[in-house]
């Protein structure tokens, strides 16, 4: 009954039994068994400390201190931090560490969200010019899309129901799919140059694609980043005006968190440094920052306004 609680989560989970002496590994579910290459016969039952180590920042002592730091005053514990599993280059990742109750048992679920791909454009934003990034899904929909410099004229929603194929002018989308297909292969990061279609209109895009894989080695989604987009038959000078057109008014929750994730751009502020120094959950910041809260508490709001040298107004508009 235990392990179909989080059997079908989307999340990396795996469940610790923990006492004085060691902290062994009671359950996990298909999503860990798939980042990390293990089966259940290979962790299950295994001190944490018996594992074997890979690279610089191995996992299972990164779990073994979260765990640790669970006590029945504590119960909760957070880390965001790369951590290296066999096969794949070093992860990034959320992990969140809760003591289960009403357990006979001392058992600790510590749930992992792999951000690596996240990370990876937080990064590129950093060092590039960048108009919009999103995700590919190994599904072909396009998820995560944020922009960088203002919103394009076109519908969200409608953008994210559509088939990426369609996004790629008819001439260039065999070759952008096969492309696509060299880099899912070969695990290199590719440019690409081709003609963006949106709707009825056209665009000449620079983009850099990097493709990202769970443990097993199985693929699970391309990262995108475009650098470059320009009307097709516009002059030279004439840039496309990247922005997304979301129907629900100025104060809906994506316009708010894009304007949040560009502040934590300029003051160069990652989630975990806003959250250790607002002390606000490195879960309820990242909510926020993707638009799953759409309003913070005031107090909140006012917390994460002052690290960043604004007023809640400037991000959230104003509070009745």
């Amino acid at each position: 009954m235990m392990v179909d609680l989080f059997a079908q989560s989307p999340d990396a989970v795996i469940i610790v039994r923990s006492d004085q002496n060691s902290r062994c590994i009671y359950a996990c579910n298909s999503a860990f068994r798939a980042m990390c290459g293990y089966t259940d016969e290979q962790l299950v039952g295994l001190d944490l400390r018996s594992l074997p180590l890979y690279g610089a920042n191995p996992l299972w002592p990164i779990i073994d201190r979260l765990c640790a730091s669970i006590t029945s005053v504590n119960q909760e514990a957070h880390a965001e931090t790369y951590f290296s599993l066999p096969r794949l280059d070093p992860l990034f990742g959320e992990l969140y560490a809760k003591r289960m109750p009403d357990s006979d048992q001392a058992l600790v679920m510590v749930t992992i969200r792999d951000r690596s791909e996240h990370k990876w454009i937080e990064d590129q934003a950093y060092e590039r010019s960048i108009i919009v990034s999103m995700l590919l899904t190994k599904a072909g929909t396009v998820v995560s899309m944020r922009s960088y410099r203002g919103p394009i004229q076109y519908d969200r929603l409608e953008l994210s129901r559509t088939n990426s194929d369609q996004f790629v002018d008819e001439q260039d989308r065999a070759r952008v799919r096969d492309r696509l297909r060299d880099l899912q292969f070969s695990k290199e990061t590719g440019e690409f140059k081709f003609i963006l279609q949106l709707f009825q209109d056209r665009f000449h895009v620079h983009s850099i694609v990097k493709p990202f894989f769970n443990g097993d080695g199985s693929f699970r989604c391309y990262a995108i980043i475009v650098l470059a987009m320009d009307a097709v038959g516009a002059p030279d000078s004439e840039t496309a005006n990247w922005q997304i057109n979301v129907p629900y008014g100025s104060d809906d929750p994506s316009e708010s968190a894009y304007k949040l994730r560009l502040l934590m751009l300029e003051k160069r502020m990652s989630v975990t440094r806003l959250a250790e120094r607002t002390k606000i959950s490195l879960t309820t910041i990242s909510n926020i920052r993707n638009g799953k809260i759409k309003k913070p508490h005031r107090l909140t709001a006012q917390l994460i306004a002052d690290q960043l040298g604004v007023s809640p107004l400037d991000i959230w508009g104003p509070y009745n």
